[in-house]
């Protein structure tokens, strides 16, 4: 219905089609409103939306509306206006809607002037001309943006508020074309209206209505006095009903009543109601009759035609990043079952049956032989039997000769001595062989153990994405509240929450604004301390304050006349308040060992830093030492990590010396019960989880300390220490390595090293 485009309005003159049925019946309604005497509504309507391709019934719509009000002597004004305007699009090429108003209002003011030439005029009426000519530019843009015009229901959006209030006013004109009708003391006008009020107010919010009753109750009074009084009446009935929306179709009717006792209240009289009863029982029935399909078609134009969930952005992203994680993750997965797969296929072919080896060997050595027949036909199973045991002999004692053959196979074989080198060759490099394929195989595996445990950790992000925070909406929209009544406005912010209560926000603030107040305002709404963690540029990011802190201290000694301590340590706090403390124990003493614990300690540092899970740390750095073959090493793990949210403690020992906590008065000793890591292609991962409160002490200790005085781990004289008052974990540190030298007699036989830790409440 809309003209969008002067391509449209230059199509051929047509026939008219039954969809042309509703802008026609518009265009004369249009034509019948008028006021003070004009009637440009209907010029307005022709120019912004009718469709030029029927101009000529456009015409006579607009001669036929004048002609049913009182408005028929000015029928040669208002014809020479919409020729003027057809031939305007007939002959122009601009698509700015400015300059077609402004065409649409010179139209108006051509046939206006002619009319004026004929007939007797004051100056009274070129003011009124001229008044005419700028409401009906105004109402070409008011017909233009009304989206109740558009007729591709495909293309409807949602819709703005300058669409409300166009379509509200362009209603207003429609209805007002009904003026004058009335039947008994039905009038149409007043039903339409009431109706309109109702269906806005079922499907739009309380703004929309109440601006869709003030605009009806002076559109549909134009042609009497009594405008405010209408506005008043439809703005507040239509208020009223909107209240009630919540009670579907029955709470508008009754809200919209409702607002017309409450007007009647100050009007005081019912006769000088503008509307009446009958008006109000009428539109109230046709609107409760209204079908389910109506009100949906109406609904779309308040809101999209298919509804749809809104999904918040978080969430998507939340969504499309676990999906990304997953998908990488099942592509590891498929890398480690297609590796396994091969590996254990190719065991199977590489451990073929050693018969066929014997065979080989035999058949060199007895090819030529004039024994042959009767040994390896006549005498089969008796011969096979005893190459067997050769094979026995061999794998017990590590080669065949003259002094361990049995005397049964040289009394047999004329060629004992051929047979014995030949087999020892033969065997030989078939150990050889099988030892090689077997290491490839054990690399594989590792290999795709590595590929297994990526696939862990891409499905641990996926997890953690999905589950693992939340976006605060709420307490963004208070905490900008609260900023602006402190006069900062912040440029961006974001409130997110973890799975375990911590939060994190990230602000933009303004140059000049005060840390500290912004502190007291987030830590305020939020009802936790909140603390600065880091500025990025203009990017401020803060983060709730642990609950806990650590008092920690570390002290290590070298094994006696070694030039480096095999034993390495490191303690450090993530951006999650996330406590770990770490201790390797490498292999041996020394430079070597120290290389070892350092990149133990280095590679687990990365993970854990990274947000990964001490499990599925410890697992990928087990594969990986595993995977070094040719330089085989291997390290005791002690990983201990805490939550300064909560105060809860996990332990993980690989291989590692005992360690001694103070929980609550009470002593407590952790013990390994698995091998060092990078020993087994799968280790053993048992974890111990502790709830520490504020004073107790954690030790974490390297077996030179554990072993110190004995030949065997003993910590009883650690618990002695342990339980005693210490201002600083310094003074406990020391006094675990001054007796474990004691204990030694002042020779450190091993690598030494102590952790002390105590929890404190911050």
């Amino acid at each position: 219905m809309r003209e969008l485009n002067t391509a449209h309005s230059k199509l051929p003159l047509r026939i008219p089609a039954l969809n042309d049925i509703t802008p026609i019946i518009l265009l004369v309604l249009s034509s019948r409103a008028g006021t003070l005497g004009m009637f440009p509504f209907g010029i307005a309507f022709f120019a912004a939306v009718f469709d030029k391709s029927i101009a000529y019934i456009g015409v006579a719509a607009i001669c036929a509306g004048l002609a049913a009000s009182s408005g028929a002597a000015l029928i040669p004004k208002y014809l020479i206006a919409a020729i003027a305007y057809w031939l305007f699009t007939r002959l122009s090429k601009t698509t700015n809607e400015i300059i077609r108003s402004a065409a649409c209002a010179s139209s108006v003011l051509i046939g206006g002037a002619v009319m004026l030439l004929i007939m007797p005029s004051s100056v009274y009426d070129v003011f009124l001309l001229l008044t005419e000519s700028i409401i009906c530019a105004l109402m070409y843009v008011v017909f233009i943006k009304s989206s109740l015009l558009n007729e591709d229901y495909s293309k409807r959006g949602r819709t703005s508020q300058e669409e409300y209030i166009s379509s509200a006013i362009a209603i207003g004109v429609f209805i007002t074309g009904l003026d004058g009708i009335e039947i008994g003391i039905i009038n149409l006008k007043n039903i339409f209206a009431s109706y309109t009020v109702l269906i806005t107010a079922l499907n739009a919010s309380i703004a929309v209505s109440g601006c869709t009753g003030l605009c009806l109750g002076f559109m549909t009074t134009l042609t009497g006095t009594e405008s405010l009084v209408m506005m008043g009446v439809y703005g507040l009935s239509a208020l009223f009903s909107s209240f009630m929306n919540n009670f579907k179709k029955l709470g508008c009717v009754i809200g919209y009543t409702g607002g017309m006792l409450v007007s009647l209240l100050y009007i005081k009289s019912v006769q000088e109601l503008p509307v009446s009863i009958a008006d109000v029982l009428i539109s109230s029935v046709l609107f409760l009759l209204t079908p389910k399909i109506m009100h949906e078609y109406f609904r779309s134009f308040f809101i999209k035609s298919v509804r749809i969930e809104t999904v918040s952005p978080d969430l998507r992203m939340r969504e499309y990043l676990s999906m990304r994680l997953r998908d990488a993750g099942d592509a590891f997965s498929g890398l480690y079952e297609s590796f396994m797969a091969v590996s254990e296929s190719r065991l199977n072919k590489y451990n073929d049956d050693i018969s066929e080896i014997l065979d080989d060997a035999a058949d060199r050595v007895c090819n030529n032989c004039r024994m042959c027949g009767k040994c390896w036909q006549t005498e089969f199973r008796r011969t096979y039997k005893n190459i067997l045991e050769l094979i026995t002999i061999i794998e017990k004692q590590g080669e065949l000769t003259m002094d361990n053959i049995p005397e049964k196979f040289c009394e047999k074989c004329i060629r004992s001595r051929q047979f014995i080198s030949e087999i020892n060759h033969v065997y030989e490099l078939y150990k050889r062989d099988t030892m090689r394929k077997s290491d490839a195989i054990t690399t594989r595996n590792l290999i795709s153990m590595q590929y297994n445990e990526i696939n862990a950790m891409l499905s641990e992000m996926a997890e953690e994405i999905d589950d693992g925070f939340t976006f605060l909406e709420n307490e963004e929209e208070r905490i900008v509240d609260e900023l602006d009544k402190a006069g900062i406005n912040p440029y961006e912010l974001s409130v997110v929450e973890g799975k375990s209560g911590d939060c994190e926000i990230y602000l933009r603030l303004p140059p000049g604004a005060k840390h500290s107040v912004v502190e007291g305002i987030i830590s305020q709404v939020l009802n936790r301390p909140i603390g600065e963690e880091s500025a990025d540029g203009k990017l401020t990011k803060y983060i709730s304050k642990a609950n806990y802190c650590v008092d920690k201290s570390v002290l290590q000694l070298e094994k006696s006349g070694s030039a480096a301590n095999g034993d390495s340590a490191a303690m450090f706090t993530t951006g999650k308040n996330k406590f770990y403390a770490i201790l390797a124990d490498g292999m041996g003493s020394g430079a070597n060992a120290q290389y070892e614990s350092m990149a133990t300690i280095r590679l687990l540092t990365r993970f854990l830093k990274a947000g990964f899970s001490p499990k599925t740390a410890l697992c990928m750095l087990n594969t990986a030492m595993c995977v070094n073959i040719n330089n085989e090493s291997y390290s005791t793990v002690d990983l201990l990590s805490i939550d300064l949210y909560t105060g809860t403690a996990e332990f993980y020992k690989i291989g590692s010396a005992e360690s001694v906590i103070l929980n609550s008065d009470e002593i407590t000793v952790l013990r390994s019960s698995s091998t060092p890591i990078g020993i087994l292609s799968e280790i053993r991962l048992n974890n111990n989880i502790i709830q520490l409160h504020e004073g107790d002490i954690i030790a974490l200790m390297s077996d030179g300390i554990t072993q110190a005085g004995y030949s065997v781990s003993r910590t009883d004289w650690i618990k002695n220490i342990v339980i005693k008052p210490f201002n600083s974990m310094e003074q406990l540190a020391e006094e675990i390595m001054n007796t474990a030298l004691k204990k030694s007699k002042g020779i450190a036989k091993d690598d030494m090293t102590v952790i002390a830790i105590r929890i404190m409440s911050c």
